[in-house]
């Protein structure tokens, strides 16, 4: 992940408005696999780099049959690479972009909450 992407707001806009109907519950979907919070450790846990089931297991404290069921649904809809060797299965992130946007709106996200604090911080004085 050492590219660099620049977003342009215009050219969001009219890709936005240009998205045709057919795609907005695929967009939907995508977004429905993201508001797991349990797919979204998992995720953050392959973004240092490609993981066993096992590794996963240990680094986000959960069961091997819940971490393997998330891993499938994120497998199928193409959000994380899948290899085997051996007896081992190995993941990684298939699409970068799940990542951009994870980071986009965690960063939407704290500066809401700041502005929230800021704003009371205000009222009470």
């Amino acid at each position: 992940m050492g590219k660099q992407i620049t977003i342009d707001e215009d050219e969001v806009k009219r890709w936005n408005l240009k998205m045709p109907e057919e795609m907005l519950s695929a967009v939907a979907n995508r977004f429905k696999l993201l508001s797991e919070p349990m797919r979204l450790k998992i995720l953050r846990t392959l973004c240092e780099s490609e993981r066993t089931v096992q590794e996963i297991v240990n680094n986000i404290n959960a069961s091997q049959a819940n971490v393997s069921k998330h891993l499938a649904l994120m497998h199928d809809n193409g959000i994380v690479n899948r290899r085997k060797e051996g007896l081992k299965c190995y993941y990684s992130i298939a699409d970068d972009s799940i990542i951009y946007a994870c980071y986009l709106v965690s960063k939407s996200v704290v500066e809401n909450l700041q502005d929230r604090l800021s704003w009371l911080q205000k009222v009470e004085n």
